[in-house]
């Protein structure tokens, strides 16, 4: 498994919650109002696609692997244990 990053921007429509739901059943961590942890065994090109399409076409999205040198802030609730349970790659 792999830990990413996800971040997005929804534009005009803003549809959140479709993607939330999407974001949960792959048991995601929210950080932030728009950024998230999740780990899967997906490249970040394959997760990309794959959240694609729950956005609209003039949206933003971001995936990037989460590292080791991290450091955050006020993160919302729980994400030194999720973290802990899903680590970066070494």
């Amino acid at each position: 498994m792999t830990t990413y990053t996800v971040t997005y921007d929804l534009r005009k429509r803003k549809d959140y919650q479709t993607l939330w739901d999407e974001l949960e059943r792959l048991n995601a961590h929210r950080t932030a109002d728009s950024y998230w942890l999740v780990s899967v065994s997906n490249t970040a090109i394959e997760l990309h696609n794959h959240l694609k399409s729950y956005i609209d076409s003039d949206d933003r999205l971001w995936v990037s692997e989460l590292t080791t040198n991290h450091y955050y802030k006020n993160a919302i609730g729980g994400t030194n244990d999720w973290i802990s349970k899903n680590p970066p790659s070494r």
